[in-house]
């Protein structure tokens, strides 16, 4: 039986036996009419604690996360809600987007164009995170279990932080988004490594869909509930295989995240013999 995989930009199609072969797919949800739309509304109405909107105070510098080329998140839809929420109350000069590399490598200006598009360029500063760049970091202190914690200066110096993401089941992390948007996304290299050492990922608990006792979860989120970290405000969407918009969370970091991999779960972790 012939297989389409999802990779690369237009799939990889594979002969497999059919009689050993068992096909795992995603739950269709159906993709909002509008996303816009629903994305305005639930920066005004989150789920748990103030709208984007209260938390905001002229002069305030913001800092907002978002994913790097590497994850499917629509960036473009999702920063741009979060900065009309914003206008009129903070300077765009004074917002800064921290694209969340971890430590993959910085995107490139047009990887950044595609992600964000020319208006997002050109109306706020745009910085790729570095793992690597010690005059970037500033070091915190231990959290969880004996990670020695290193993060973002741009995102713990910022008066108001703003994560933006995507919720979907992750190997080993349980489900991304929420807090990994601060952490292993704007971590130093010795967290992130600690964090993926083969203790924690090699635990049973830490595996798709489950973050509740996941030790790595327990850890990263241990982190991103520390106050000089934690976000004031989080949003996460849910996507079709068609990487469009089915739903939207936002609000205080745990709670929004809690109910999106709760929604995610019976989306994402059907299996269906071939």
């Amino acid at each position: 039986m012939r297989v389409r995989l999802a990779y690369g930009r237009s799939g990889l199609e594979i002969e497999v036996p059919r009689q050993r072969t068992t096909v795992i797919e995603p739950v269709q949800a159906p993709a909002l009419a509008d996303p816009d739309t629903a994305l305005t509304a639930a920066l005004r109405a989150p789920v748990a604690g103030p709208s984007l909107r209260e938390l905001a105070r002229p002069g305030q510098t913001v800092a907002i996360s978002v994913c790097d080329i590497t994850r499917a998140q629509p960036r473009r839809e999702m920063a741009g809600a979060v900065l009309r929420e914003l206008d009129g109350i903070v300077r765009p000069e004074d917002v800064t987007i921290l694209i969340a590399t971890g430590t993959h490598r910085a995107n490139t200006p047009a990887e950044l164009r595609a992600m964000l598009g020319d208006e997002i360029l050109g109306s706020c500063r745009v910085i790729n995170h570095d793992a690597r760049d010690e005059s970037s970091l500033v070091d915190i202190g231990e959290s969880g279990k004996g990670v020695p914690t290193r993060l973002c200066r741009h995102w713990l110096e910022a008066d108001l932080r703003i994560t933006t993401g995507f919720v979907e089941p992750h190997f080993f992390a349980g489900f991304s988004g929420g807090p990994k948007m601060v952490v292993p996304g704007l971590a130093g290299l010795d967290t992130v490594l600690t964090l993926h050492d083969a203790v924690r990922v090699g635990d049973p608990r830490s595996t798709w869909g489950i973050i509740d006792e996941n030790p790595l979860h327990t850890d990263i989120r241990a982190i991103a509930a520390r106050r000089e970290a934690k976000p004031h405000f989080s949003v996460d969407v849910l996507l079709d295989r068609q990487q469009k918009i089915t739903h939207v969370f936002a609000g205080e970091l745990f709670e929004m995240h809690g109910r999106a991999c709760a929604a995610a779960k019976p989306i994402a972790m059907r299996e269906t013999s071939s």
